[in-house]
């Protein structure tokens, strides 16, 4: 059996080599996913599609998981609701990805932990700010070594997004040296190994280990749309560009849906604190409500592939409310 990943951010050349229905194709039996609904030739195949959680079904998801991970016990109910309205609040009545509810959830895991170390935790109240929480987060577990600030993380994930999306608006590989040319600076090789080998953030990947790639799709998006408007504050020329390229690509734009929901995320949650100009927020907005079908949220495209590369950043979490369990142990005897 032979599994291809990322089937839909593959180069055409690679897309047009997978063709089961070719006489040449010599595999019996072949796993893909994709953002896309690959059409794959005239052969018998199976679809699967991730479920995504109605807004109105947050609540029953969370209680779940929470009770699944061991954790329900540490909020009330009234803490309990309060976090699923402001989960309802950010997303609106936009279905959202299982995945989407785990990073949420994870977040109240370690905000709980927190509050029994009486340590202060700021908590996000948009997607954007989730995305960049989970950043701090993976930095935070970092305990050893040279140790980078949250905010140069921030950037340089920023910057790296941008460059893996920039020429498709889509999430695929970049060149690595583009990569370190676009860091800049004397240590942008070290800044970059940080943001792979210490957060996971990226992989390299290619046979001669000159390309990068974000491991989780839709948080390259939203970091790529934040620095997209970092560009544009700079320059609406950026603007003009991009979205030149947007509304001339009609016969692509499923492919990027993603990207352009996150973009209107951050347009809407960071536009007025980035001074951005009222103009690009009014373009997007009504792009985006045309009648086509693009409502669906841009972390759908969360594949559950990528699920256990979340799992292995919080262990610290569990670590971390072990000893605070632990501690009370010590003081109750």
């Amino acid at each position: 059996m032979v599994i291809v990943d990322h089937l839909s951010e593959m180069s055409e050349s690679t897309r047009k080599a997978i063709r089961p229905d070719s006489p040449d194709f010599s595999i019996n039996a072949l796993v893909v996913t994709s953002r896309l609904e690959e059409k794959l030739g005239q052969v018998t195949k199976t679809t699967l599609k991730p479920l995504r959680i109605q807004g109105n079904r947050l609540s029953s998801f969370m209680e779940a998981y929470l009770t699944q991970a061991s954790r329900r016990d540490l909020f009330t109910d009234a803490e309990f609701f309060q976090a699923c309205s402001r989960l309802s609040q950010m997303v609106g009545e936009r279905n959202i990805t299982a995945l989407l509810a785990k990073l949420y959830a994870d977040q109240l895991i370690a905000t709980k932990v927190e509050e029994i170390q009486q340590i202060p935790l700021h908590t996000p109240d948009n997607i954007p700010e989730l995305m960049l929480w989970y950043l701090n987060e993976l930095n935070r577990g970092v305990t050893e070594g040279n140790k980078l600030s949250d905010r140069t993380v921030h950037q340089d994930a920023k910057i790296i997004a941008w460059e893996c999306l920039k020429q498709s608006f889509r999430p695929t590989a970049a060149k690595r040296d583009d990569a370190l040319t676009a860091l800049k600076g004397d240590d942008a090789e070290n800044r970059l190994k940080y943001l792979e080998e210490r957060l996971r953030l990226i992989q390299t990947i290619g046979a001669a280990h000159d390309n990068i790639r974000f491991a989780l799709d839709p948080l390259a998006e939203y970091l790529a749309a934040m620095h997209l408007l970092n560009l544009c504050q700079t320059s609406k020329l950026f603007w003009d560009e991009f979205w030149h390229q947007v509304t001339t690509m009609p016969e692509e734009i499923e492919s990027i849906t993603g990207f352009l929901l996150a973009l209107r995320d951050c347009c809407e949650t960071l536009g007025k604190g980035a001074s951005l100009p009222q103009l690009i927020i009014k373009e997007l907005n009504q792009f985006m409500d045309s009648p086509v079908d693009k409502h669906s949220l841009s972390t759908q495209t969360f594949i559950q592939s990528h699920a256990t590369l979340i799992q292995s950043h919080q262990t610290f979490l569990q670590n971390g409310l072990n000893k605070s369990e632990g501690r009370s142990d010590m003081k109750s005897g």
